[in-house]
C-alpha cells in the first residue's frame, strides 16, 4: 500500500493536497514555504496514529490520506480524521467506495453499527484485529512503518529539540546494528562518495556513553564521531541508517528532511542518486526535501513536488498536475535547478 495523496491543515497552515505522490518524491520549495513543515505534518499524523508522544506534536489538526496498491489498480483506501486539543471530532474510512467508519461529535459507526470509542482515541486505534478489521490493520501497519530522519539535525548523539525532528537512532546505535555484510557495503558506498574509510566501530568513552570510531586509509590516527566534519558525519549516518531500516519488516515509507544539506557538489549528487535508486530498487516509498541545487539536478523533475505558498495556504505543482508546464520546460534544455530558480513557472502559469 502506497500513499498517493496527503492533505493536512493546522492553525495557521494549510497543505491543500500533496498529490499524486510517486514511489520516490523530492519536495522542492523556497525557504519558509513548507518543505520541513510538510515532512513534519506526515510525521505528526503517523505519530498520532501510533499513539506516540513526540516533542512539539500538534494536537489540533485535520488530515486526509489516500492510498493505492501497485498490484491492484482498483484498490483505493481513503482515511481522514480531525482533532481539536487532542479530542477526535471526525473520522472516516472507506475502501473502494465502501464506507467502513463514519464519526462525528454526535455519533460513531463501524460498518453501520453504532459504537462508542473514547473521545481521545481514533476508531482505528481501538478496533485493531487483523481478522475482524483487516483494512484497519492494513492502515495501522503502514503508519507503524513510516520512519524519518532530519539531515540538519544529525549529530553524534540523539538530541531532543522542541519543534525539531527526533532522529530515531543515535549514530552509535546504527553502527552497532549493522551486520557484517552491511558494514562492508557502507564502507564501499562511502568510498564511492569520496570518503576513503577502512573501518567503523563503536568504542566506550565513559560509562554508558559510546562514540563511533572511524579509520581513514593513510591516516595513522583514528577519529571519533565528534571530530568528523558535518558532511562526513551526515553521509555516514545516512548510509548506516538506510542499511539498518531496510531490514524492518514493517517499513513502508521513508521521510528525509534537508537531504544533501552541507555536502559539496560531488557528494550531494552521488548521495542523491544512491538514495533514490536504492529506494526504487527496494520498492520503498521516499519523500525527501531539499533546495540544494546539486541535489535537484540529479533527481528527475518527474519526481519533483514543487510547493508554493500564498499566505497560510500551500499548493503543489508536479508533472501529473501540470504536464504542459513540465513538457515546455524540458524543451528549453535548461538544468533542473533552473525550473526552481528562474521565473519559468510564474511566466507559464500567467500565460495560461
Amino acid at each position: 500500500m502506497v500513499l498517493s495523496s496527503f492533505k493536512y491543515s493546522e492553525p495557521g497552515w494549510d497543505l491543500a493536497e500533496l498529490a499524486p505522490l510517486e514511489s520516490v518524491n523530492l519536495l522542492v520549495a523556497k525557504n519558509a514555504t513548507g518543505k520541513t513543515r510538510t515532512i513534519r505534518a506526515l510525521q505528526n499524523v503517523t505519530a498520532f496514529l501510533q499513539q506516540k508522544e513526540t516533542f512539539g506534536r500538534i494536537r489540533t489538526f485535520e488530515t486526509e490520506l489516500v492510498f493505492r496498491d501497485s498490484e491492484d489498480s482498483e484498490f483505493r483506501l481513503e482515511y481522514s480524521f480531525g482533532l481539536k486539543d487532542g479530542v477526535v471530532e471526525k473520522e472516516r474510512l472507506s475502501v473502494n467506495d465502501r464506507v467502513l467508519i463514519t464519526r462525528s461529535k454526535a455519533i460513531a459507526k463501524y460498518d453501520k453499527v453504532t459504537i462508542n470509542p473514547p473521545s481521545e482515541k481514533l476508531i482505528v486505534q481501538v478496533r485493531r484485529d487483523k481478522d475482524l478489521y483487516p483494512k484497519i490493520e492494513q492502515l495501522m501497519l503502514w503508519a507503524e512503518g513510516v520512519t524519518s530522519v532530519s539531515c540538519s539535525d544529525i549529530n553524534p548523539f540523539t538530541i531532543i529539540m522542541e519543534n525539531k525532528f527526533l532522529n530515531p537512532w543515535g549514530f552509535s546505535e546504527l553502527v552497532e546494528s549493522l551486520r557484517p555484510q552491511e558494514l562492508k557495503k557502507v564502507l564501499y558506498c562511502a568510498k564511492k562518495l569520496g570518503y576513503n574509510i577502512t573501518g567503523i566501530k563503536t568504542i566506550e568513552a565513559t560509562a554508558g556513553i559510546k562514540l563511533v570510531q572511524v579509520k581513514e586509509r593513510y591516516i595513522s590516527n583514528n577519529m571519533v564521531d565528534i571530530q568528523l566534519s558535518s558532511g562526513m558525519l551526515r553521509t555516514l549516518y545516512l548510509l548506516c541508517f538506510l542499511s539498518v531500516v531496510k531490514h524492518s519488516p514493517k517499513l513502508s515509507m521513508l521521510l528525509i528532511d534537508d537531504m544533501g544539506e552541507g555536502l559539496d557538489y560531488r557528494r550531494s549528487t552521488d548521495l542523491g542518486k544512491l538514495i533514490f535508486a536504492d529506494c526504487e530498487k527496494n520498492g520503498l516509498q521516499l519523500i525527501a526535501s531539499s533546495n540544494d541545487a546539486f541535489m535537484m539536478d540529479v533527481v528527475d523533475i518527474a519526481n519533483w513536488q514543487i510547493l508554493r505558498r500564498k499566505g497560510t495556504k500551500v499548493t503543489v505543482i508536479n508533472q501529473s498536475r501540470n504536464p504542459d508546464l513540465f513538457y515546455s520546460f524540458r524543451l528549453t534544455g535548461l538544468s533542473n535547478f533552473d525550473l526552481f530558480s528562474s521565473d519559468f513557472i510564474d511566466g507559464f502559469l500567467n500565460r495560461e
